[in-house]
């Protein structure tokens, strides 16, 4: 049964800033013109699963205007080529044109992927095949090929971008897109097709249609590089390459660090278990069952002195009463990074949301054992969030916004204050959290790194 989705949010896509003098790079860079035209063509997205940002990119000869989801833990751009299996999609499917080339097997593009190599690759013009679980999503799975395709940005047209045409999309809803557009650091990924070595985006607090935002390059970066950071990890050679890691130190309550959470409770294990990874595609935060117990037995304390006992003090979540969390001064949380400043200061709406009509629950759930944590997209929301990629490692920039601000359009815009919970809770925005069975895909999903 497809899940109701909530409004979703405008997206403003930016294309890269014109590159410098002499610059090696230049031939393959967008034109800088597609800034403006892209600008005056944002739009509110069709409704959405995850609370993600969606935009719209033409493809193909005749052009197609496709809805893909941003999704920075995706190896490549794929969109759903026909109706197959049980997907719905209210969004149009891709219909091959004159562009359209399929890549062979023996392709080196079909060598990135970081999947098993088709064992029934016999000839050199046998299609590249992939198929991958789809828990991410919600459930199932997808296969397809790849081909190379042109992608277009107003008058400026980039032919022999690796494309997917996913013609088996067996999930229950893609939420009213045509798919999903990877961000990662992998070959085939939309920021390295495009040789663009930053991006930003903004997801609001209450899927606000006129603050949420992403760009490419320059245009939207977090102004105050110095402050709010910490390094982008490269991967271990047991961990995914294409992910985007950080070193998470500790979490503070109430500004107070939880001594109970021992050093090292997220660090990546001799046998590539543990670390810490960023998804725009799982709402949710998973962490190491370790420090969420200390977390989750703070947080049911502090409120439990106030008088609102948790639901059901014995089961993995914490969840309460919802007419009674209304009168909570809920604590406040902060993460705490590898950097000189690196503390993320937490609104109340980033861990703590409507879940149904009786219970307000906290968005943080424990990882399977040994499973990566995740900061899922619900943590990341009011504040700007901008990828600076070097190589393999980075730096990852969270600037705040003030409470009932708008995210900086530009570099250059108002420096924004920090978010933080007052006393009195706000209801926490109903954000698109997905019913226990697709938690439990996603769980699985985690299983996997």
């Amino acid at each position: 049964m497809a899940v109701a989705m909530p409004a979703a949010l405008l997206l403003l896509l930016l294309l890269v800033a014109p590159p410098a003098a002499g610059s090696s790079e230049a031939a393959v860079r967008p034109n800088p013109k597609i800034v403006n035209w892209v600008a005056g063509n944002a739009r509110a997205s069709t409704p959405d699963s995850f609370g993600s940002l969606i935009f719209d990119l033409s493809v193909g000869t005749p052009r197609q205007t496709l809805s893909f989801v941003m999704d920075i833990t995706e190896q490549l751009v794929w969109a759903q080529c026909r109706e197959h299996g049980f997907a719905q999609s209210q969004a149009p499917t891709f219909r091959p044109g004159s562009s359209f080339a399929p890549i062979g097997c023996n392709d080196t593009a079909c060598q990135s992927l970081a999947q098993p190599p088709d064992d029934n690759c016999t000839h050199p013009d046998d299609h590249c095949k992939y198929a991958w679980d789809f828990q991410r999503r919600g459930s199932g799975a997808m296969s397809g090929y790849l081909a190379t395709e042109t992608f277009s940005f107003g008058a400026k047209s980039v032919p022999g971008m690796v494309f997917g045409c996913s013609d088996n999309v067996m999930v229950r809803a893609l939420g009213g897109v045509s798919g999903f557009a990877g961000f990662s650091r992998a070959p085939l990924s939309l920021v390295s097709q495009l040789h663009v070595s930053k991006f930003s985006y903004f997801i609001d607090h209450n899927n606000g249609d006129d603050s949420s935002f992403l760009s490419l390059g320059d245009a939207g970066a977090a102004q105050a590089m110095g402050n709010n950071s910490t390094p982008l990890l490269p991967a271990t050679t047991r961990q995914d390459s294409y992910l985007y890691y950080v070193n998470l130190t500790g979490i503070q309550v109430d500004g107070e660090l939880l001594a109970d959470i021992q050093a090292g409770t997220f660090a990546v294990q001799e046998d590539g278990s543990g670390g810490v990874f960023l998804s725009t595609t799982i709402p949710y935060t998973f962490l190491q069952e370790a420090a969420y117990k200390v977390l989750k037995q703070e947080l049911a304390s502090r409120i439990r002195s106030q008088g609102v006992a948790p639901m059901n003090a014995t089961a993995d979540d914490l969840c309460f009463l919802k007419e009674n969390f209304r009168s909570v001064k809920v604590p406040r949380l902060a993460l705490v990074f590898d950097g000189a400043d690196a503390a993320m200061e937490l609104n109340v709406k980033n861990y703590f949301s409507i879940y149904d009509e009786w219970r307000t629950c906290l968005t943080i759930l424990p990882s399977p054992n040994g499973a990566a944590a995740v900061l899922g997209s619900l943590l990341q929301t009011g504040r700007t969030m901008t990828y600076d990629i070097h190589g393999d490692g980075g730096q990852l920039t969270f600037e705040p916004v003030a409470a009932g601000g708008s995210a900086p359009a530009h570099a250059g815009g108002p420096d924004p204050a920090p978010a933080h919970a007052h006393a009195g809770a706000p209801a926490p925005a109903h954000a698109s959290l997905v019913i226990t069975a697709t938690l439990l895909a996603w769980v699985l999903l985690l299983q996997q790194f």
